[in-house]
């Protein structure tokens, strides 16, 4: 009987840790779908975007909105890694926002 739950809890350790790797293997292949998209501030200089171009060079030249963006950025190391990727300086980070597939698009001027 002795033996037979030191099996039985060896069985239960062994799985566990499978499970584990597992999860966090799970977990990186997410991570690294991160949709992110970069857009230009003076790309939405023309007739269908110059109101969301006013707004965000209205933001561009607010210190403490551009801060705020710069911060939520450096605060999710995948984004920044995505910027980075995506050869984005952090300091020209204008707004962000969260699509409606969870991704993120960030504006830069």
């Amino acid at each position: 009987m002795n033996n037979a739950i030191k099996i039985a809890l060896a069985s239960v350790l062994a799985l566990g840790s499978v499970s584990g790797a597992a999860f966090a293997q799970t977990a990186a292949v997410m991570t690294e779908q991160t949709d992110v998209s970069v857009v230009r501030i003076d790309s939405l200089n023309n007739d269908s975007g110059r109101s969301e171009y006013d707004r965000l060079t209205k933001l561009s030249d607010d210190t403490s909105a551009m801060t705020e963006a710069q911060a939520m950025v450096t605060a999710d190391p995948m984004l920044v890694a995505a910027l980075e990727s995506k050869n984005v300086q952090l300091n020209n980070v204008v707004h962000v926002e969260t699509a409606a597939n969870g991704g993120k698009i960030v504006y830069v001027r």
